[in-house]
This record gives structure tokens, sequence and C-alpha cells, in this order.
């Protein structure tokens, strides 16, 4: 199997959408299929399964092998941070962890973590401070989202969550913003969701997810304003010094322009809205570009063009 015949999926908030990219030199990413569909919301497995099918012969998805993304309101996602852990003990710790969280016995939790250390150091010593994410979800979740995967006609290889398929693409093109003396805070918007993620040092990730429960971001901002304002603080008291010198929202922004400028006015950031497809180091394919609602693809797929990365 050719690891760029992997494909992104992400089912979420009414709306499947699917992304196929590749790597051109050291920095370049090209999209080279991508689609999305809506599904109504109280749609049954049957219904989002004729969707995603529908969807990949529109797009004319070269590929049924996936990664997919996971989102479900159970969702575990945690900071740890463990001051003279050994390493061998690593497991032991987050498994105690996501069973007190979940309140799950450890048969039935999926869990996995991301350390935050030096790329040039994969190996973490005796006796440092273990810091990074834990994620964790009950298998039947995992489960049920890969059989309609599977019944889909689709092959998922890989499960990533919202926070670290951005971190991923935010990494990919703007890497060079993220060092020892700058941290980005990256806030993708869909619509009921929010990932956000804090990227410092040595690309080391910080995360958070939440949820409007009621209605879209429009008439949510202050909500939204109180989460970051938070990330914010707990970034900073209880993760690392290195100052956030801007604010970077992506994926399904509201159109007015009051929107944005209540969140800068609030927080105090430099603000920025940003659409991956028109990143400098980003490429369109024709083929996508000719598509009839390429307009509309963008605010869909930011989480699913994260996904697509793990094929590059």
């Amino acid at each position: 199997m050719s690891i760029e015949n992997i494909a992104g999926i992400n089912i979420a908030d009414g709306v499947v959408s699917a992304a196929r990219v590749v790597r051109r030199g050291r920095y370049k990413i090209v999209l080279t299929h991508a689609g999305w569909m809506e599904y109504a919301p109280d749609a049954d497995e049957e219904a989002i399964i004729d969707v995603i099918r529908k969807l990949w012969k529109k797009a004319r998805m070269p590929t049924r092998t996936v990664c997919s993304g996971l989102q479900t309101r159970s969702l575990c996602l945690k900071y740890f941070k463990y001051p003279d852990l050994a390493p061998r003990e690593l497991t032991s710790a987050l498994n105690l962890e996501a069973e007190e969280t979940l309140q799950l016995p450890p048969d039935e939790i999926a869990l996995d973590w991301h350390l935050n250390r030096p790329k040039n150091d994969p190996y973490t010593q005796l006796g440092e401070q273990l810091h990074g994410i834990l994620v964790a979800v009950a298998k039947k979740e995992v489960n049920s989202q890969l059989n309609l995967l599977k019944k889909a006609g689709l092959f998922p290889v890989i499960s990533d969550v919202g926070c670290t398929s951005l971190c991923n693409l935010f990494l990919a093109l703007r890497g060079e913003k993220v060092n020892n003396d700058n941290a980005v805070c990256v806030v993708n918007l869909s619509r009921y969701n929010a990932d956000i993620s804090i990227l410092y040092n040595d690309h080391y990730i910080y995360p958070r997810t939440i949820i409007s429960r009621s209605s879209e971001w429009s008439s949510k901002v202050q909500y939204l304003i109180e989460n970051i304002s938070d990330a914010l603080l707990y970034y900073h008291v209880k993760v690392d010094k290195t100052p956030v010198t801007q604010l970077v929202l992506t994926g399904y922004v509201p159109k007015e322009r009051e929107f944005v400028a209540q969140i800068h006015d609030t927080i105090g950031l430099p603000t920025e809205v940003w659409s991956p497809l028109e990143d400098a180091n980003f490429a369109v394919s024709r083929g996508v570009k000719a598509s009839k609602d390429y307009d509309l693809i963008s605010p869909f797929i930011t989480t699913t063009l994260g996904l697509a990365l793990r094929n590059t």
C-alpha cells in the first residue's frame, strides 16, 4: 500500500468532508481531491453511509484507505505533567487518569498520548519531567465509527482527533512561526465545536476542545472568548512561559466583521482569520478548483486536511 494513498475523512456537525493531499518539495502541500456533503441531524447509520458513498463518487477519490477524525462529547483530551516520573511508569499513570475521567474499566478504554519533547531528542530520559496530551475514549465509540466506515466501503487505518489534526496542518504550513520565543494559539471552528491548540517551543502542544450545545458560534462569541481566555491563562500559569504572540481563527468562522473584532478587542492579541487553502505553502489542483462548490470547501475541511496529512 502506498502511503500517499490515504485520504482524510471527518464526520461531524451534519457534514461529511473528505480530502487527499500530497507533498511537492519540502513545504508545498497539494490538495488533489476534496469534497463535502451534509447529512440530517437525526440521520441514522444507513443514511450517513449513503452520504459517504455519494461523496466518494462525487470527489472521485482515488483511494478507500482513510485516516478518520474521531469526534464525540465523551472524548477525554487532557494535558498532563508528571514531575520525576520514570518513563516506564507513564502508561500506568495515564491509564489511571483515563479510568478516573471516563469512569470505565481499562479493557473498555482506547487511549493514546503525545509527549512534548524536542524533535532531536526522541528518547525521554529517566527523571525528566514528562508532559503532553492524553487522548482517551470508550472503545465502543471507536469501534462504532470504524464499523460505519467499513460498511461504507472504506478501509480506516488511523484515527485522530481535531486538535492534533489542526496542529499537524498549522505546523506543516506555518511551523516557522512557532519557536522558543513565540507561541501561537490556533482556533478551528466547526459549526458547534471549537478546537483550541496552543503551539509553543519545539512544536509542543497544549490543546482544548469546547462544544456549543445550543447554537452556532455567531451567537456564542462570548462563550468562545471565555474559553480561549481560560486556555491562555492555564497555559501561562501551568504549562509554559513562552508568550503567545498571535491568535489564528480558521474553519467555520462567521462572516460578520464584528465577530472577529470582538475576539481581538477582548483577548488583546493580534488576530488573523486563516484559510489553509490560501496559504503560500498550499496549492489546489485544477480538478478541485473546477468543483462547483469549491468556494464552500474551505470552512468544512480544515480538520480533514490535517487528517489527510497523515499520508505524507
